[in-house]
């Protein structure tokens, strides 16, 4: 089944696979692509024949974060479409593996902070440039990287906006494991019906304990960064690295 041209979604064995496919623009995520992976996210949880949820893009590219084209549809106040996605992801009832390749950058790496499986392979390169976009950090990212990383390898991170390797990615927790390129898809696969197999009560009730202290609090923190992103978006500063960016 396809949810969409650059959301396709499949169902087999219990798993839903979601593949970002938009490999001409790096996979970088528009607002309609947003709302497609949101609204197949939910349809998994509500699906009583979907056990997990599989997360892909191309083999070259995860996702290039956000499309500095599409920036000018994030508004200064509401819940953009991208923290709609982000919050989705963070509560959905079922588990979630990410496979990845390539590049993952901006949302494309905060995103595997709400998986819970994730493999990468080795040369896979990993961003969060926000600063650099003259914005702030945002699904949470400002909370749930210190807690995982410690502050000042978060501050690296978040701070300086420079791209890490896979290693550094384990380190941190942002990645489950390594697994070399051309099995990064099929381990994921295997992880994800793995997990369809599990007693799905038994699951559903492992991962609410594993998130439930943090819960309320990463979904206000994501709120706060939405807030502030939208609002340093219209920002004159940022208005003009983007249209520099764009011009390039």
């Amino acid at each position: 089944m396809t949810h969409s041209k650059e959301i396709v979604v499949q169902h087999n064995k219990h798993v839903m696979h979601i593949t970002i496919n938009r490999p001409d623009k790096k996979n970088a995520f528009t607002t309609k692509m947003y709302d497609d992976l949101r609204v197949a996210i939910e349809l998994a949880n509500q699906d009583d024949e979907v056990n997990a949820i599989l997360i892909c893009g191309h083999e070259s590219t995860f996702s290039a974060g956000n499309d500095l084209n599409d920036f000018h549809n994030h508004g200064p106040v509401g819940l953009s479409t991208a923290t709609q996605l982000l919050t989705t992801i963070h509560s959905s009832e079922k588990p979630i593996v990410a496979a990845v390749s390539g590049v993952a950058i901006g949302v494309g790496a905060t995103l595997l902070l709400h998986c819970d499986l994730v493999y990468a392979a080795p040369s896979t390169r990993f961003r969060m440039p926000f600063i650099d976009l003259g914005v702030c950090p945002e699904a949470g990212s400002s909370l749930l990287l210190p807690m995982l990383a410690g502050h000042r390898k978060a501050s690296e991170i978040l701070m300086l906006g420079d791209f890490f390797d896979t290693h550094t990615a384990i380190d941190i927790g942002l990645v489950t494991q390594e697994v070399p390129q051309d099995q990064v898809l099929t381990v994921a696969i295997q992880k994800a019906e793995q997990l369809a197999k599990k007693p799905k009560e038994a699951l559903k009730i492992t991962k609410q304990l594993m998130k439930s202290a943090q819960q309320h609090i990463v979904a206000e923190q994501m709120k706060k960064e939405g807030d502030l992103f939208g609002e340093l978006l219209q920002s004159s500063q940022s208005k003009a690295i983007i249209a520099t960016l764009l011009a390039s």
